[in-house]
């Protein structure tokens, strides 16, 4: 069955204690009012600001748990920021439900210990404002300036004050070209900034692909590196204009890091090789909406350290990477060590393929998958280190319910599933599914407009011995606003420690068509197979596993 609540920590409960009773426990006020007169009292008569509090003692570790314990029962009023923000401070998030100002100020006057600083998000301070603050901080180690609104001169105060920084994520940020040469080098001195910076996010910024340049010569330690497009990167390096500031002809870097994307734009074949050349520890590589072809996969098949791929094909109608001349041959490769797989936007997809030659997987995700492949063996032992799973039929192609005993029946260990548009999957498919694999570590799963589930699925996940958390179902045509108070009831009558999330059926949303995804050069005999495939479930041999204690006989495909 599902989790119950478990009692909190003891000191989880002293904290809670501490935020519900905080008047009386650091000012001694039994009301509000009390509190009130002490906020609104002159200087002259000795106001909340002259009570120190309690924590001054506390190390940094307690004193940041407590702060997070206070923000998320009531925020951080203000007559909590000067006594819980504190000279022995190492690390602290900039909180929205607080005044921002006084977290600011008190920040830059008492915490120069600071190693860890997060803005995320904290779009109402003025850019101008960062240049002075971050010359109080030359101890930081860690910065988040994701979706701020920062000017150049603020990464200036960066580069020049933070010589021990090691990780900065300024990604949906204002960062410019400019911004991010600052972290690099003093363009007076021609002095190197920034050299122990080991990771640095920088997706969906103004920067172009010669900063980026630029930022991988002068920091050629840096182990993980977020942007969105790595082959014009490599391509500048030789670049005139590249040549003439380094006085360096032919540059071919050793880098060390572990993750690559080319996504979203053209890929050249010279950007791409050189990238995987240059980066002979890479562990991940996101390849997707490019006209990368089948070719130029093969260059990766000589890292053996790749553990994640993330493969896709183009928007485009015409695909350049096929799963049999493509994918297969990179599996044959990196499959025994491949820990991730994530394919979208493919043809003739054979799944008893990737579990024979990806044997510890521990995550696979499928989606816009424009037919699979009839060939399953569901004797066969595979998936069986799976840990997460994501099936998104948004093309509406037929998923066999033998694909899906194919992938399910051994994850013994599968903890997290999400089901999208797969029709197939109803009550009896997933009754079965339950009797080969209990999935005693499931912790969440989704059905999102799946329409032939009812609330018999929902009920036995809720009935079955496992480690459920979140259990959501969003659209599913027969999932009625009654069956939805069934649940809730079943969870509150056995006081399941579960999160419900469901959402109504308002109608059904079509799933994308497949016009887009087929092979411009199928042939007729292809064409025809593919009608085949549309079989209704009841004829479909498929769909019918073999009874226990006989083989699976593969009858011909032609």
């Amino acid at each position: 069955m599902p989790v119950k609540p478990s009692p909190p920590s003891l000191k989880r409960l002293c904290m809670e204690t501490i935020s519900s009773q905080y008047q009386l426990i650091c000012y001694g006020c039994t009301s509000r009012t009390q509190m009130n007169q002490l906020l609104n009292a002159d200087e002259d008569e000795g106001g909340y600001l002259d009570i120190p509090g309690p924590f001054t003692d506390l190390p940094s570790s307690l004193l940041e748990e407590l702060v997070q314990v206070i923000y998320d029962h009531k925020g951080l009023p203000n007559e909590t920021l000067h006594q819980l923000i504190l000279p022995q401070l190492e690390s602290y998030k900039i909180q929205m439900r607080s005044s921002r100002h006084i977290q600011t100020n008190l920040i830059g006057q008492r915490c120069e210990k600071l190693k860890s600083l997060d803005f995320a998000y904290s779009k109402s301070i003025q850019p101008m404002f960062y240049t002075k603050f971050f010359r109080n901080f030359p101890n930081l180690v860690r910065i988040n300036l994701q979706g701020t609104i920062i000017d150049n001169e603020g990464f200036d105060s960066i580069g020049e004050i933070c010589t021990q920084l090691k990780e900065i994520n300024i990604s949906h940020s204002t960062i410019t070209d400019a911004g991010l040469m600052y972290l690099c080098v003093n363009e007076e001195d021609d002095l190197k900034r920034c050299q122990q910076l080991l990771s640095i996010s920088i997706e969906k910024t103004r920067t172009s692909a010669k900063s980026v340049a630029y930022l991988l010569y002068y920091h050629p330690l840096l182990v993980k590196l977020g942007y969105e497009n790595f082959a014009p990167v490599f391509e500048y390096f030789h670049s005139p204009e590249f040549i003439k500031t380094t006085k360096i002809s032919n540059y071919r870097p050793t880098l060390r890091l572990r993750n690559l994307m080319f996504a979203e734009d053209k890929v050249s074949e010279e950007g791409f090789t050189a990238a995987i050349e240059s980066c002979p520890l890479l562990e991940s590589v996101v390849v997707h909406q490019t006209d990368l072809s089948n070719s130029l996969l093969g260059d990766l098949m000589s890292i053996s350290s790749i553990t994640s791929l993330h493969l896709g094909n183009s928007s485009f109608s015409r695909h350049t990477l096929h799963f049999e001349d493509g994918i297969i041959p990179l599996l044959l490769a990196l499959g025994q060590r491949l820990t991730s797989l994530n394919l979208e936007k493919f043809n003739k997809v054979d799944v008893m393929q990737i579990g024979d030659l990806c044997p510890h997987l521990t995550y696979l995700r499928l989606s816009c998958v424009g037919s699979y492949v009839p060939v399953f063996d569901l004797l066969k032992v595979q998936f069986s280190e799976l840990e997460e799973l994501e099936l998104l039929n948004t093309r509406g192609a037929h998923v066999f319910t033998k694909t899906i005993h194919q992938i399910m029946n051994k994850a013994k260990k599968l903890k997290h599933a999400k089901f999208q548009f797969v029709d197939t999957l109803n009550d009896e498919v997933w009754s079965d599914i339950l009797c080969e694999n209990p999935l005693e570590e499931l912790q969440t799963i989704v059905f999102d407009q799946c329409h032939s589930i009812s609330v018999y699925t929902l009920e036995g996940i809720v009935a079955q011995v496992n480690e459920l958390t979140n259990l959501s179902c969003w659209s599913c045509r027969f999932i009625m606003d009654s069956d939805k108070e069934a649940i809730f009831d079943e969870i509150r009558m056995n006081n399941y420690d579960v999160f419900f999330s469901w959402y109504p059926f308002t109608g059904e949303e079509a799933p994308m068509p497949l016009d887009d995804i087929e092979d411009e050069d199928d042939t007729d005999e292809e064409e025809e197979e593919e009608f085949e495939w549309e079989t209704p479930e009841f004829f479909n041999y498929w769909n019918h596993p073999p009874l226990p204690g006989t083989g699976l006989v593969q009858p011909g495909l032609d």
